[in-house]
Parts: structure tokens; C-alpha cells; sequence
């Protein structure tokens, strides 16, 4: 969960607008591509503030779940988007996302609002841009690997084309994010500890259901 709430958000946003750019090629093309779904600013992405029993039973939740990693215990610990909200909202750990991220899960599909920066693109012309926009996935984490289910993505107000969401783009996309996670997280110990404890995570209903594991 943790590596959700700061790592996986701006791997997936980064690997859609990348994959986007790279299926319509062409540095014409790009160059317009870029400037169309991609914005020169950020965005203020704000999340409603929490009841105080609201952030304290995310709280617990998100210690619960802390607690399990840091003793290499098993648990099973359900987040809801109005606990990941309340965490983004208030606790520090997920400072990172404050106004970048709001989350919403319907129907086992995560709807994110987000405001990422591309500075990790090999592109130039993408680096100081920021893709601001919506996101709606399903995703599990099984055996140490990233499946996604992609639905939908809207950037800078308009919609990504739908040539985007067929399986082959889907298989190719969780392959180049697990690649990528992967290499991210080699350079994060702490991330990569953290991670090997994680057995599995799943949006299932209005829920992301995140199982530990002892190593």
C-alpha cells in the first residue's frame, strides 16, 4: 500500500501518456501530441477533508498494516477510497500525493484524478510537462507482478483514444510497468523490503484489499 500510495500512482500515469506517445510516433506528431495531453502546470487536485472518525479508522487501518510488514506477520487489511482519501489528506506518509491525487473505487475499477509530473520521460520536450487528468483501472499484485485492466484515461480534457485499451496494449503495459516498478524499487531499499512483504493486492467491489505475508 505504500508503495501505491508514492511509487505505482506516477509509474502508471507516466507509462499510459508514455505508451500513448510512443503508438503515435513521429516527432511532428509528438511534439502536438505532448501540447494536447499534457499541461506546462500542475493542477490542484483536493480531496474532501475527513471526519475525525474518519482518519482515525484509515489511520488504524494504514498502522495496521505497518505493524504487520515491520513484525513479518500476516494480515489482510481492506482500503476504502474514502480511507486512502483521508490519508492522503492527512498523514504524513502520503504528503507526496497532497493536491496530486484523489482516489475513488467503484465496481472493482480505481478512478484516479491525478496531476503528475513527466520529468522521468525520455522525451525533452515532456520533461517539464505535467499530465492532469483521469485514470480508471482495475489492477491486482500476485506473485510479485502488476496486472491491469485498463478502462479509460482522460488527459489535459480529452478523452485518450480508445486503440489505447485493447488486451495486447493492456499486456504490454503491465510488463513495461513491472519492468520499470521494478527498477525503481532496487533503488529504494526500504520500498523493495517493504514491497516482498506484500503477497497480494486486489480491487475487489468499492475496496483495494492489500494481504501481507511473513517472509
Amino acid at each position: 500500500m505504500g508503495c501505491f500510495a508514492k511509487g505505482c500512482l506516477t509509474l502508471i500515469i507516466a507509462g499510459i501518456a508514455f505508451l500513448a506517445i510512443c503508438i503515435f510516433g513521429g516527432w511532428w506528431f509528438l511534439n502536438r501530441l505532448i501540447n494536447q495531453y499534457t499541461s506546462s502546470e500542475s493542477a490542484n487536485i483536493e480531496v474532501t477533508q475527513p471526519t475525525p472518525a474518519e482518519f482515525q479508522a484509515a489511520e488504524a487501518k494504514w498502522n495496521s498494516l505497518r505493524t504487520a510488514i515491520r513484525n513479518n506477520q500476516e494480515t489482510t487489511v481492506e482500503f476504502t477510497a474514502t480511507d486512502i482519501n483521508a490519508l492522503i489528506a492527512n498523514d504524513p506518509d502520503f504528503r507526496s500525493a497532497r493536491g496530486r491525487v484523489r482516489v475513488a473505487i467503484a465496481d472493482s475499477i480505481v478512478s484516479l484524478d491525478v496531476s503528475a509530473p513527466l520529468k522521468s520521460m525520455k522525451w525533452r520536450a515532456a520533461r517539464d510537462r505535467w499530465f492532469n487528468g483521469n485514470i480508471r483501472f482495475g489492477m491486482t499484485f500476485i506473485d510479485d507482478d502488476f496486472s491491469f485492466e485498463l478502462k479509460s484515461a482522460d488527459a489535459n480534457g480529452r478523452r485518450l483514444p480508445s486503440i489505447l485499451f485493447t488486451s495486447d496494449f493492456e499486456r504490454k503495459f503491465s510488463e513495461g510497468f513491472n519492468e520499470s516498478f521494478r527498477s525503481s524499487s532496487a533503488q529504494h531499499r526500504e520500498r523493495n523490503e517493504d514491497l516482498r512483504h506484500i503477497r497480494s493486492l486486489s480491487v475487489q467491489d468499492d475496496k483495494i484489499i492489500v494481504t501481507t505475508r511473513p517472509l
